[in-house]
Parts: C-alpha cells; sequence; structure tokens
C-alpha cells in the first residue's frame, strides 16, 4: 500500500524552534481530528518523524512529497533562503500542476503559514499562493505565527490560524487526490529557492528577553499631552510612530528580537516592582528592554521607578525613548528636559555610540536596527557578567590595628551646584541625591578596621 501522508509539513530547521514546531504540527493533527478528520490512516510526514537511522532522507523526503495529499509550508525568511525548503516547494507546486493540465481544477492543497514576517515582496511565482485570510486577524499578518505561538500559545488569535489551517487541509486531503511523482529524489529537483530580495536569518543563540513598558493611556493621558491616537486602552497598546497603526511598539519589539535570533520575549507594564523584577531577570541570565515614553515618564506611576532605575547600576537592560519627527507635541525640547532629569545619572551617555544601551528620541526608520543593536551588546554583557568570577578573601578573626598608619577620613562631598532638581516640571525644589555620610571617628594609634559580615556566617 502506497502511503499518502494526510500532509507534509515544510518548515527551515535553522531558524525554528523545534519544541514550536512540534507544538503546531500537534496542535494541527488534534484539531483535523476535532473537524472530523482521520489523518491516522495515513499519517501526516514531519522530518524529525519520518526518517530513520541509515535512511536516505533526500528520498525518504522525495516519497514524501510526491504522495502527500497536501503541503503545509512555514513561511520564514529562512524559509525562503532553504534550498531544500525550496525543493519541496517546487515538487508539490509541481503536482498541482499536473493536476490542473489533466482535469483544468486548482487545487488549494499548498496551504503557506505565515511562521514569521519576510520583507520586502514575494516573487510572484510564490506570491500566487494567498498564505492569510481577512479572518486570520491582524497579527498573524503583522508578526506572524511563531510569534503568536511565543507569546499566546492558548490565545483565540493561535487557534484562529490553527483552525483556519486544519479546514483548508482537510478540503484539499479529503476532496482530491493528486497525481504521484513516483520514485521522486530531490536532490535532483531544480527548486525556486533562495529566493532573491529575502534577507538571511540571524545566526542562532539561545536566552529571554524582557520587555518592560512605559507608556500612558487613551483615556488618561499625561500631562501636556493631548494626541490621544498614539494611546489605546492600556499602555501594551502605544503606537509611538505617525500615523499611529498597528504593529503595537510592543509587538514591534518583539519581531525585532525574534528575527535577531531564536530568542524568546515577554512583555510587561512597569510598576514599583520593576528593581525586583529586574533582579530576577538578571538571576535568570535575562536581559532586559525599557521601551520609555517620555510624556508618560511625567507621571507619578512611573516618575519614581525609572528615576530609582536610572541610580542603578544595570548593565545588561537597554532603555529605548521612541519619537516621531512628526509629533509636533515632541518637538520641543521641553519634555526632553524633563526627561533628562528623571534620568539625570544616565542622560549623559544618550547616543553614546559607544555605548548604544541607553537610545533616545529613537525615530521609526532606525527603532529596529537600535534594538537590535541594543539586544546585541545587552547579551554580550550577560554572558561577560556569567563567566566573570569575583574573587573572595578568606573569611578569618578581624586583624589587629596597626599603628601608626592612621589615615584622616574622606570629607563630605557637597551637592554639585549645577545637579539638576529631580523634577523641575512638577514646581517642586530641588531634591539632591544622596550623599555619603561621614566617616566614624579613627581611634588612637590606628586606623578601625570594620568587621566582615561573614564573621557571622
Amino acid at each position: 500500500m502506497v502511503q499518502e501522508p494526510y500532509f507534509f509539513l515544510s518548515y527551515a530547521r535553522k531558524d525554528n524552534p523545534d519544541e514550536f514546531v512540534k507544538r503546531f504540527y500537534d496542535d494541527l493533527v488534534l484539531e483535523l481530528r476535532r473537524i472530523g478528520a482521520d489523518p491516522a490512516a495515513q499519517p501526516p510526514f514531519r522530518d524529525v518523524e519520518g526518517l530513520g537511522l541509515g535512511d536516505d532522507w533526500a528520498r525518504v523526503l522525495g516519497a514524501a512529497v510526491g504522495h502527500c495529499r497536501a503541503f503545509v509550508a512555514l513561511y520564514s525568511p529562512a524559509y525562503l533562503n532553504s534550498e531544500y525548503c525550496g525543493k519541496e516547494w517546487t515538487a508539490f507546486r509541481d503536482r498541482l500542476r499536473e493536476y490542473r493540465r489533466e482535469t483544468e481544477i486548482d487545487v488549494p492543497a499548498l496551504v503557506p503559514v505565515l511562521w514569521a514576517p519576510m520583507e520586502g515582496n514575494l516573487p510572484d511565482e510564490i506570491a500566487r499562493f494567498q498564505y492569510h485570510e481577512a479572518d486570520m486577524g491582524q497579527e498573524y499578518v503583522t508578526q506572524g505565527l511563531l510569534q503568536i505561538l511565543r507569546t499566546e500559545p492558548m490565545g483565540l488569535a493561535y487557534r484562529r490560524v490553527v483552525q483556519k489551517v486544519a479546514a483548508r487541509v482537510r478540503m484539499a486531503a479529503d476532496r482530491f487526490r493528486l497525481p504521484f511523482t513516483s520514485d521522486l529524489d530531490l536532490g535532483e529537483v531544480r527548486g525556486l529557492f533562495p529566493a532573491g530580495g529575502h534577507r538571511r536569518a540571524a545566526a542562532p543563540g539561545a536566552g529571554h528577553v524582557e520587555i518592560f513598558l512605559a507608556a500612558g493611556v487613551a483615556d488618561a493621558l499625561p500631562e501636556g499631552r493631548h494626541r490621544s491616537e498614539y494611546y489605546g486602552r492600556s499602555p501594551r497598546e502605544w503606537t509611538p510612530y505617525h500615523p499611529p497603526k498597528d504593529p503595537t511598539v510592543a509587538r514591534r519589539a518583539q519581531r525585532v528580537i525574534m528575527e535577531s535570533g531564536p530568542y524568546t520575549s515577554s512583555v510587561e507594564v512597569v510598576d514599583a516592582a520593576l528593581s525586583s523584577r529586574l533582579d530576577e531577570s538578571m538571576a535568570n541570565n535575562q536581559t532586559s528592554i525599557l521601551l520609555v515614553d517620555p510624556w508618560a515618564a511625567r507621571t507619578p506611576a512611573y516618575r519614581d521607578v525609572l528615576a530609582d532605575y536610572d541610580g542603578q547600576n544595570r548593565p545588561a537592560t537597554g532603555v529605548l525613548v521612541p519619537c516621531h519627527d512628526s509629533d509636533e507635541e515632541s518637538g520641543g525640547e521641553s519634555i526632553w528636559e524633563d526627561l533628562s532629569h528623571v534620568f539625570w545619572r544616565n542622560w549623559r551617555r544618550q547616543n553614546d555610540p559607544h555605548d548604544p544601551l541607553f537610545r533616545v528620541r529613537v525615530g521609526g526608520d532606525e527603532f529596529d536596527e537600535r534594538l537590535s543593536v541594543m539586544l546585541v551588546v545587552a547579551q554580550n554583557r550577560l554572558m561577560e557578567m556569567e563567566s566573570t568570577t569575583p574573587f573572595r578573601v578568606p573569611t578569618g578573626p578581624t586583624p589587629p590595628p596597626m599603628t601608626g598608619l592612621t589615615i584622616p577620613g574622606p570629607s563630605v562631598p557637597a551637592v554639585p551646584a549645577d545637579m539638576p532638581p529631580r523634577f523641575p516640571f512638577l514646581g517642586g525644589a530641588p531634591t539632591p541625591r544622596p550623599v555619603a555620610a561621614p566617616p566614624s571617628p579613627q581611634p588612637p594609634g590606628g586606623r578601625s578596621v570594620p568587621k566582615d559580615p561573614d564573621d557571622d556566617q
């Protein structure tokens, strides 16, 4: 009996972590069973399950492509630059052409899925196979299914796409019988890929990135802000670029992170627990990115939290402040002067080409590149910190004072005259940063040695 896989799953191994592909594959099979299909009689084909030890993989894949009833292709930049994905796609396309020559019927058995966003226009031969419909959702069209699966695997957007793909696969597999291509050797197929004009995927890596949003909302605009169209019902719906439209800046950041490597990401809103959350991310060897609305930084909900962040040492965390030139309300210097008082320590390194972790007034045309560089630098610093083990002095009894080496303590530094007030835009008096306390008096005859905290352990 000739095996006719119910569908063949075609995807690029280079940029698709197996756990996400397997999750989609399993969910698609479950959905097919739910709607009454019987894929168990002719099991679907996914390469890691269909190939055994010692198999001639080109011929095994060729047999599956040459006999499958439907073909599901996970489109991504890496897919369109994969030679063997191109061979699989082309061989199945040829079966559709043969069926059309025999019957004059176009069978919708090649089912593209937008796995990751692609740049530029698809080549005509590929673009003629539609990969989205109106009811599959805007999130799928702009972000791709992999990002939805990473962030909301149980959400409506993901289920909607799986249901639509399953319905299309079932219709093609149950209603039509395409001509077989026997003895198909994919090694001999001249595929259409790599497709020109599509960027190759970034080198693989590992890690998770936490995105923290400090942004306003439409029904309670920040002080001095009048343009509500840049905001939504929650900070997650902030769209700082003009014209304000999808994707939101959070979704756009997640897409950049995904394209920078096999990273996962999550989005949180800045609150009073920001410091502890950043500590947790650091403990888990994760980098963090703060996306800050300069107008929202004026509000009490964000102001003090961001100012506290400014006083901390966060070498694996980046801050990016988007702004579009056509947003006339953000064109003046007042809002940026106010922001400089919130981030007064970090402000001196704003847009420093040698330290790209603090970027201010980032336009829409440079957002992706600036964030991508920020991510790489933060990841590298995290790796350096992880590989460095500080030297620890052994514990022991407190040594006796050494006579004749009394050193006078430092004088208490005064508050700099040019230090800016914390929040002048609120009309309050300047609040100086804390200064060091004066040293305790030195005992006569020698310098006092503080007790080692490890002595109590």
